[in-house]
């Protein structure tokens, strides 16, 4: 958590093609290293991908460390396994579980202390000069394609200084107790002839994905042209980078020498006359609450967005935040849930996606006073503050602020979020077809979903949520 002495440059990647062309951008170029640090990697297009594009660096002599949280590999430990078999390609599990198979998930609820602590943070370093970090895992839905999800979602791409404290962070989780080499964990036999079996399926996949519409996409981003032409507008400034210390995962309370939270907080706390918040996952709790009315007392604007139940992909955590919804009302916070209809805009590119896919938020950032910009892993939720490790970047720079306060604005319009109110009762409202329309109860969602969070908030789990 070191100050930084100098500027560093940094870019928003608020475009979902975009985020995967500099990650796919940064494996092309690396020269020397490369470090992947994720709490998803999907084996589906787009990791694929990127797998490609990485095992490429590797052939290069581009030495490679990836580390994976283990909460989503299930049945996948062979492949990465067949990977690591490369002589430049290390990979380790992040808290891997005992058991590879399905008596997995009942090792998840009889060892929940353990298991259910896990590393959240999203990392891609290249050659130490170059980092992207925000609120984005790896797979399709991360990068608009997929036909029935794409998440909202948000990172920064860094140079300069703070990438170096970026890739301490990285050794730091790589070197703890909890990263485990995936030939201990994996129990499977595998031989080293089958990297080129892999090598070849992936070099097909992305021959095939040259014809494609996503491939397209890609060629007309906005960023690839950047890249060409070599005129990434980088914004300089100050900053510091955050981060939950491993060990974080072996203790029971915050502290301020593992926490990040203590180490932000007085960012937030020193506002003056505005806060801006995105969390997808937004769950104050009481304390949180009692921060929330103090906080708004004192500013003259205090907004948050979060998802809609329409929009989450977790209804639990809807669940949890919906207790909170009238008291934050009443104390004068400003709430705002996405639509599953919003779009990010773009420019000069054809919308790959096209009718029923649903939109859900999950970028996770705050603008402090049009100065300071937060941008990171963390929800403001239990599991974010307790159970999970967490980074993120703080930068001293109107110009970055003005940029993530205009994408803020965008995505709360009437056509993208619903505005909540509280008049005795709990109303919605947002255009529809270009009306203005109020709404009684959660817009769009399903009777499903409704009693599912219903029956979801009877129950006491909130501390997991």
């Amino acid at each position: 958590m070191n100050t930084q002495q100098h500027q560093s440059g940094f870019y928003l990647l608020s475009d979902n093609t975009d985020a995967f062309v500099a990650r796919f951008a940064l494996a092309i170029i690396a020269k020397k290293t490369l470090d992947i640090q994720y709490y998803i990697i999907h084996n589906d297009a787009s990791g694929q991908y990127l797998a490609y594009a990485i095992l490429q660096a590797a052939d290069r002599g581009v030495h490679v460390r990836i580390l994976v949280d283990d909460i989503n590999l299930s049945g996948r430990d062979i492949r990465l396994k067949m990977l690591s078999q490369h002589d430049n390609i290390e990979i380790r599990i992040f808290n891997p579980l005992s058991n590879r198979d399905w008596f997995r998930n009942l090792e998840m609820i009889v060892h929940l202390d353990r298991a259910g602590r896990r590393m959240h943070n999203k990392v891609f370093v290249a050659d130490n000069t170059a980092a992207i970090i925000g609120g984005r895992n790896i797979g399709d839905e991360y990068f608009d394609n997929r036909n029935d999800l794409n998440f909202v979602d948000l990172d920064v791409l860094s140079v300069g200084p703070i990438v170096d404290d970026i890739g301490s962070s990285f050794d730091d989780y790589w070197n703890s107790c909890w990263a485990t080499p995936v030939e201990q964990v994996s129990r499977r036999r595998v031989v080293k002839k089958q990297l080129s079996t892999i090598r070849a399926k992936l070099r097909d996949r992305w021959q095939r994905a040259r014809n494609s519409q996503y491939f397209e996409s890609i060629q007309r981003s906005d960023l690839t042209k950047k890249i060409i032409s070599r005129e990434i507008p980088f914004v300089w400034a100050k900053a510091r980078f955050f981060y939950d210390r491993p060990e974080k995962l072996t203790k029971s309370e915050t502290e301020r020498t593992v926490h990040l939270g203590p180490h932000v907080m007085p960012f937030f706390e020193a506002a003056q006359h505005e806060l801006l918040i995105a969390s997808p996952y937004f769950v104050p709790g009481k304390e949180g609450l009692a921060w929330f009315k103090k906080k708004r007392s004192k500013l003259a604007t205090l907004k948050v967005l979060t998802n809609s139940l329409a929009a989450t992909d977790v209804i639990a955590v809807h669940a949890g935040y919906k207790k909170y919804r009238k008291r934050l009302l009443k104390a004068g916070v400003e709430l705002f849930e996405l639509k599953p209809t919003a779009r990010q805009k773009r420019s000069r590119t054809k919308k790959l996606i096209q009718g029923s896919s649903t939109a859900s938020l999950h970028a996770k950032y705050m603008v402090v006073d049009g100065r300071y910009v937060f941008i990171g892993s963390a929800n403001l939720d239990p599991r974010s503050q307790l159970l999970n490790t967490e980074i993120g970047i703080m930068v001293d720079s109107k110009e970055l602020a003005r940029q993530a306060s205009d994408l803020y604005e965008k995505t709360i319009s009437r056509e993208s979020s619903y505005r909540l109110c509280f008049d005795g009762k709990l109303t919605w409202s947002g255009l529809k077809d270009g009306t203005e329309t109020i709404y009684t109860s959660d817009p769009d969602a399903s009777l499903f979903r409704r009693t599912g969070v219903f029956l979801l908030s009877l129950l006491p789990f909130e501390s997991l949520l």
